[in-house]
């Protein structure tokens, strides 16, 4: 006997303008959920980080500390986890200590991360991040493609406070855990986060750096900041949701995408569970 699929009905507060005041209010918007995708790279020890020096020297690390038997321990060992080697085996419980950067795989950008007086992770609003999400479509770029404010435009997404703009090129996806991820990796020209801040949005999610990969040669224009994306998104309080995958799932339906970032007081950024709740 087939089971039918659990429907779930949830309002999401989607800001709406206002016609008569000019300004954004708050109404429900009710969808209905049949699919949860995962939007998440799973955290490992040494999962690949940005190749800059920091990453190196401050690997990620995922260490158990303790286990409750032999026998886990080496069912642990095994399934390739990195075993402490002081591990205790105390006949009670499993504990694990991570080290991360907050900047490592998926993650969320706080405003603090390149603004000396800038707010951190655990002041944003979650209204801002918990939200209907719209795909905007570039899996038509390739290896060391950049993506442009023109690009963005060409596929006629509308760009406003209501949903969060999700740039799906299909890079993490395909790419995640290969050499090839940071050294032919698309990305976003300068001119790509003044465009999302003048149409308001919430929030920016996407699957590929947000900038140009200095690591590998890339050159900026004369004059040319680098970082800029990272300024005019963070310095307009706009979250930065970087390195979401398995965006092909989603389809062509409706969406909510959910990005909490971990509740770190006063940090720059903080890794993140990201879902999308599809209709």
């Amino acid at each position: 006997m087939m089971k039918s699929p659990i429907r779930v009905l949830a309002a999401v507060a989607i800001a709406m303008t206002a016609p008569d005041a000019g300004q954004a209010t708050e109404q429900p918007v009710q969808l209905r959920f049949s699919r949860v995708v995962d939007l998440t790279l799973p955290v490992e020890t040494d999962m690949a980080g940005i190749p800059l020096k920091v990453y190196a020297d401050n690997p990620v690390k995922v260490d158990v500390i303790s286990a409750m038997t032999d026998a886990q321990r080496e069912q642990l060992r095994a399934e390739g986890m990195t075993l402490n080697g002081n591990i205790e085996i105390n006949g009670r419980v499993m504990i694990s200590k991570l080290t991360i950067l907050t900047h490592n795989g998926t993650h969320i950008d706080a405003p603090r991360h390149v603004f000396e007086k800038g707010f951190p992770v655990d002041h944003y609003a979650l209204n801002q991040v918990a939200r209907e999400g719209v795909l905007i479509d570039l899996t038509h770029k390739g290896p060391n493609a950049s993506i442009s404010a023109k690009d963005i435009l060409a596929t006629g997404v509308s760009l406003d406070g209501r949903r969060i703009p999700v740039i799906h090129t299909g890079w993490t996806e395909k790419m995640w855990g290969r050499p090839e991820f940071w050294s032919q990796m698309p990305y976003l020209e300068a001119d790509v986060g003044p465009l999302m801040a003048s149409k308001g949005v919430p929030a920016v999610a996407l699957d590929v750096f947000p900038e140009k990969p200095i690591w590998r040669g890339v050159r900026l224009e004369s004059g040319e900041v680098w970082l800029r994306n990272h300024h005019t998104l963070l310095g307009n309080g706009i979250p930065l949701i970087q390195f979401v995958t398995n965006l092909s799932e989603i389809g062509a339906n409706r969406f909510v995408l959910v990005a909490l970032p971990l509740k770190l007081k006063g940090a720059d950024g903080g890794p993140a569970r990201v879902v999308a709740l599809v209709e």
